[in-house]
C-alpha cells in the first residue's frame, strides 16, 4: 500500500471514529412523530347548553376538515376526540381524566367556564395545552400556564354593562343562574354597578335547567327596581325568563348578558325581548374576508349559525394550534411560548392576541339591542 494511500485509510478510519463517537454521545435521534395530531374537546354535547356546544363543535369540525383537506400540518392530519362535558364541572373533569389519562391527548379545546376551570388542574401538571373559544369567567385569568382563550374575560364584561346600566338607572334587579359562568360575572357587575351609586334591590339565583322562575321573579317586582339583567347559562333559560316576565305584566326594561344574543333565546322570547340591551362579544365583520368565506361555509353545511362569535373563535383555534404546530411541533411546551409570542394573528374574529395570563387581547366586547329579533350592535 503507498504512503498516499495509507494517509486517505488513515483519514477515513479516524472520520468514522469521530462521527460513532458523536453518536454514542447524543445517542439515537427521536424519532419522527406520525399518524394523526390528536386534540380534545371537552362541551356540552347535550343538555339545555347543547344550543351552543353542538354549534361550536360544527365549527371545529368544519375548521379541522379544511385543514386536512389541505394536506394536515406537516403530512399529518388533526382529529378531534369529542367529549360530552355537559357544562358541568363533574363531566368535564371525567372527561378530561379519559382523554389525558387514556387517549394521551396534550391539547385540548374546552367550552364552558365551569368545565375549564375544574379541567385545569388536570391539565396544567400533564403540560397540556388547553384553548377556549368560550369560557369567559374571570377567575380564569392567570389560572394557568398551558391556558389560553379568544373569548373576552366577564372582568370586562360585568364592567361594561354596570357603566351601561348606571348611566340611567340606581335600583336593579338581576336573576343569575348558578354555574361558574353566570356567578363570576355577577360578582363583576354588582360590585362595579355598587361603586358607581347603585342598589342591587334583589339578587336572585336559579338552579341549572329550571323551568319556572315565577316565584323569584313575583319577588323581584315587589322590589319595584327599575331594570331587570337576566343572567343566564343556557339560551333556553334565558328565553324563558322573558317569557316568564312578560306573562307576569312586568313592564321593566329588560338588560342581558351573552346567551340573550343566541337564536334560541329569542326564538324562545318572541318579541318580548325586542328593545333589550345586552354586552356580547362583536359580531364578525362583513369586510373580513376571512369571516365572510367561514360564514358561507358553514351555512352551506350546518346551516344559519348562532352566536357568530363563538363559532368563530372555535374555527380560529383549530387554525392557531395548526400554524403552531407547523412552526414549533407538538411540544406543548414550545406550542405554550409560540402562542405567549404570537402578536397580531389574523382571524375570523379580528386581529388579536393572546396577554401575559393568556387572556384574548385586541377585542372587546360591545353594546347590543334586540331589534327584529336579532342582537344588532349599537354604534
Amino acid at each position: 500500500m503507498s504512503q498516499t494511500t495509507k494517509l486517505i485509510v488513515g483519514v477515513i478510519i479516524a472520520v468514522v471514529v469521530v462521527v460513532a463517537g458523536y453518536s454514542v454521545i447524543k445517542g439515537p435521534s427521536a424519532p419522527e412523530e406520525t399518524g394523526p395530531i390528536q386534540i380534545g374537546f371537552i362541551g356540552p354535547l347535550t343538555g339545555d347548553a347543547v344550543t351552543y356546544g353542538e354549534p361550536v363543535s360544527n365549527a371545529i369540525k368544519l375548521a379541522v376538515d379544511e385543514v386536512n383537506k389541505s394536506g394536515g400540518v406537516n403530512g399529518r392530519m388533526i382529529e378531534v376526540i369529542y367529549e360530552d362535558g355537559k357544562c358541568s364541572g363533574k363531566d368535564a373533569v371525567n372527561a378530561a381524566q379519559k382523554l389525558v389519562n387514556v387517549d394521551k391527548v396534550k391539547i385540548i379545546i374546552s367550552l364552558c367556564s365551569g368545565e375549564t376551570l375544574s379541567i385545569l388542574p388536570i391539565t396544567e401538571p400533564a403540560d397540556v395545552l388547553v384553548l377556549s373559544p368560550l369560557a369567559s369567567s374571570p377567575d380564569l385569568t392567570g389560572a394557568g400556564d398551558f391556558f389560553f382563550r379568544n373569548n373576552p374575560s366577564d372582568a370586562d364584561g360585568g364592567k361594561v354593562l354596570a357603566e351601561l346600566i348606571s348611566k340611567k338607572y340606581k335600583r336593579v334587579a338581576i336573576i343569575s343562574e348558578q354555574t361558574d359562568y353566570a356567578q363570576a360575572l355577577s360578582r363583576v357587575f354588582v360590585k362595579s354597578f355598587e361603586s358607581l351609586g347603585g342598589e342591587v334591590v334583589a339578587n336572585e339565583n336559579f338552579a341549572p335547567e329550571t323551568s319556572d322562575f315565577r316565584s323569584m321573579l313575583t319577588k323581584i317586582k315587589e322590589e319595584n327596581p327599575e331594570i331587570i339583567l337576566i343572567n343566564p347559562q343556557t339560551e333556553i333559560a334565558g328565553g324563558t325568563i322573558v317569557k316568564q316576565i312578560k306573562e307576569l305584566g312586568i313592564t321593566v326594561p329588560l338588560y342581558g348578558t351573552i346567551a340573550m344574543a343566541g337564536s334560541k333565546a329569542l326564538e324562545i322570547a318572541g318579541t318580548n325581548a325586542e328593545g333589550m340591551l345586552l354586552v356580547d362579544a362583536p359580531g364578525l365583520s362583513p369586510n373580513n374576508p376571512k369571516a365572510v368565506k367561514f360564514l358561507e361555509n358553514y351555512k352551506a353545511k350546518y346551516g344559519e349559525p348562532t352566536l357568530e362569535f363563538y363559532l368563530g373563535a372555535a374555527y380560529d383555534d383549530i387554525f392557531i394550534l395548526a400554524q403552531s404546530i407547523s412552526k414549533v411541533g407538538t411540544d406543548t411546551e414550545k406550542l405554550r411560548d409560540y402562542l405567549n409570542e404570537m402578536i397580531n394573528y389574523n382571524g375570523v374574529i379580528g386581529t388579536y392576541e393572546f396577554d401575559k395570563n393568556g387572556d384574548l387581547a385586541g377585542i372587546e366586547y360591545v353594546v347590543k339591542k334586540i331589534q327584529d329579533g336579532k342582537a344588532v350592535e349599537v354604534k
